[in-house]
């Protein structure tokens, strides 16, 4: 129930064993690598030592990995995998025994025939798609002209008359003037307007070529846009009718290539494994970066539980016999990573430190003292025995249904204890889906709601004499006895006066006592708080003030009312629920008895996940801001060994043979 302990090792090995280290060490998961010339560097021993550089084979590993990506996506786009309520959230990696994936591998020539087959449809298909982008651009330019019906391959200028197509700012209420205009410009000159859309005309323009300099510049002075169609033949309701005949036929043949495609997906596994292996390959190669080599061996250096040593001896042994391997325990200015060892009982809380923040390597781990109290405090704030049923069975659901692993396995298996410690609270207090009827073993919260808040006060109380009283054992154990009396001792000494003093009115003999803690605690803090200033009234006085952190205390212990705000919250929405159920189905009939069962559906639902989240949200601050501030400091790093990390495939290691 602590830190793990960790090994520092060095392994020194020929260098055509590279590779095959490198596997077993990824495969066996248990050791962090550093690197180890940048810690050879920095005590000035790297003489003759190189940097294992990756080379080409990084390069050629990214482009496997970008075309089978390619193709994964193309796939996905075109033939969307489908996934149920539970993939959606969880992932949709495959479950393959390893011997499996080594059979899926071997089909290589498979996997590059899908990539090139697939790539060429891509790009058909990005030609099809300009074809497209072209036959509507030219249908949208056509548009203006559909009831002009002159060949366009005849709108040639000759050698007596220009001729001029395009668009005139040009309102109908203005069209004489121009046509007087053109008419002094150039008599003769035939105007036709083809269409007409808001204050612009669609104009085809016949004039002499004589007049073509004074009619050029009176088209540019009316700011005349010349619409061309080059290279198009016949009219334009021909030109129209050609090109959504080719859209049409464009259409077909993208629909042939989407089903050509779609064949495909059944070797989406196999490009799923093939990826994966070269993402593997891609971390080998990453890894090796941290090695330090010389002209005939490697070296590499890094950190190993104590408990995994001796797999990592036998995994490197199999490999490399004649490979040298080493280990050391951490020197005392060596930090090495933290991973935390717990019983199975403890595991799941571990969930609660990490997401906080692990502790330093020699630091106290603090998840076996929150378990206790996040397990009452979640039960509590849940509390309610129905809800907590099902909160339990959706956990367990979910793990049967998920292969799960690491922050994902503990944080459902806390769910289930959750929903565990909500039913134990549910039968204490009588709390089952609200209001049903069933009689409380101790109290119900409800009617005694004063009776249940000084339960959370006290809880309270004791979770914060817990951390004070973890770090006046550290603060002694350290040798820091001062510390460990005055700084915790005396405020609990204080404390616990305070609180024999406020039920002294219930208990006067109590409240004698409470005054005489009260008086010797704060006494004690004046004397002592200020301990480290030499001069005598600076002292005094910063114990003086040291006792306005009485309260900070008072803060924290209020914080626990929201034990009781939470159960009740719970408990009052599932009574509102039944009532509105209630209240449906007294209309009678199929109709009140559906609306009914719906309210009771959703609202219920609605009930259980929100205060889910409420509970575990609450539950974790108290642990964060209450508890942990009074002993516990984060800082570690987190132990993260080598190992098989894959996007798609969920691998099952199989045993090898020694």
């Amino acid at each position: 129930m602590a830190v793990a302990e960790m090994k520092k090792i060095l392994l020194v090995a020929h260098r055509e064993d590279r590779e095959p280290l490198t596997r077993a060490l990824q495969r066996l998961g248990a050791l962090q690598v550093e690197d180890l010339l940048e810690e050879q560097e920095k005590e000035g021993q790297a003489g003759g030592l190189e940097r294992d550089e990756p080379g080409e084979e990084a390069a050629r590993l990214d482009a496997r990995l970008a075309e089978l990506k390619f193709c994964l996506d193309f796939l996905q786009r075109l033939a969307p995998e489908r996934t149920t309520f539970i993939q959606q959230f969880a992932g949709t990696k495959v479950f393959l025994k390893e011997s499996e994936f080594r059979h899926y591998l071997e089909d290589k020539d498979r996997v590059a025939q899908v990539n090139r087959t697939l790539r060429a449809i891509d790009d058909e298909l990005t030609g099809l798609r300009n074809e497209e982008t072209r036959a509507h651009n030219l249908l949208a330019q056509l548009v203006p002209w559909q009831t002009f019906d002159v060949p366009l391959e005849e709108l040639k200028p000759g050698p007596e008359v220009g001729v001029e197509l395009g668009v005139l700012p040009l309102t109908a209420e203005a069209e004489g003037a121009f046509r007087s205009e053109l008419e002094e410009t150039s008599p003769g000159a035939y105007l036709e307007v083809i269409g007409r859309e808001r204050e612009e005309a669609s104009v085809f323009l016949l004039y002499a070529r004589a007049d073509e300099e004074a009619v050029q510049a009176l088209l540019r002075r009316r700011s005349f846009n010349r619409a061309a169609f080059p290279g198009l033949e016949g009219t334009v309701p021909a030109v129209k009718e050609r090109t959504e005949a080719e859209l049409a036929e464009l259409a077909r043949r993208r629909e042939e290539l989407y089903a050509q495609a779609k064949q495909y997906a059944s070797d989406r596994l196999l490009i799923k494994a093939a990826y994966d292996d070269a993402a593997l390959a891609r971390a080998r190669l990453d890894i090796t970066q941290n090695f330090a080599r010389t002209q005939e061996t490697f070296a590499l250096t890094g950190w190993v539980q104590a408990k995994d040593w001796p797999r990592l001896q036998k995994a490197v042994v199999r490999v490399s016999p004649s490979a040298y391997l080493a280990a050391r325990d951490p020197q005392p200015d060596e930090e090495p990573p933290v991973t935390l060892t717990n019983s199975k009982s403890v595991y799941p809380f571990e969930v609660i430190t990490e997401l906080y923040g692990l502790p330093f390597p020699r630091g106290i781990d603090p998840t076996p003292f929150l378990a206790p109290f996040f397990f009452i405090f979640f039960g509590i704030m849940y509390g309610d025995g129905g809800y907590g049923l099902i909160l339990m069975g959706l956990a367990w659901l979910a793990m049967k249904k998920i292969r799960m692993a690491g922050m994902a396995r503990k944080l459902f298996i806390l769910l289930m204890l959750g929903g565990a410690a909500s039913v134990l609270v549910g039968a204490v207090t009588g709390s089952w889906f609200g209001s049903l009827p069933v009689p409380p073993i101790w109290f119900s919260p409800m009617d005694n709601p004063m009776q249940m808040l000084i339960v959370a006060f006290g809880l309270g109380v004791i979770h914060i004499y817990t951390g004070l009283s973890i770090q006046m054992v550290t603060n002694i154990r350290s040798g820091k006895v001062l510390d460990g009396v005055f700084d915790q001792g005396l405020w609990m000494v204080f404390l616990t006066g305070l609180i024999l003093l406020l039920v002294g009115s219930a208990a006067p003999s109590l409240g004698a006592v409470g005054k005489v803690l009260a008086a010797a605690g704060a006494v004690g803090l004046v004397l002592t708080q200020g301990r480290t200033n030499r001069n005598i009234i600076r002292r005094l006085l910063s114990g003086i003030m040291s006792l306005y952190g009485v309260s900070g205390y008072l803060s924290d212990v209020l914080s626990y009312s929201r034990l009781l705000a939470l159960g009740l919250g719970t408990t009052v929405i599932g009574t509102v629920i039944n009532s509105m159920v209630g209240l449906a189905a007294a209309g009678g009939g199929v109709v009140g008895y559906l609306v009914g069962a719906l309210i009771a559906l959703g609202g219920h639902a609605f009930n259980l996940i929100i205060n889910v989240l409420g509970a575990y949200v609450h539950a974790s601050r108290l642990q964060y801001v209450e508890f942990f501030t009074k002993f516990y400091e984060s800082g570690g790093r987190p132990f993260a060994p080598f190992r098989i990390n894959t996007r798609y495939i969920d691998l099952e290691l199989e045993e090898r043979e020694a």
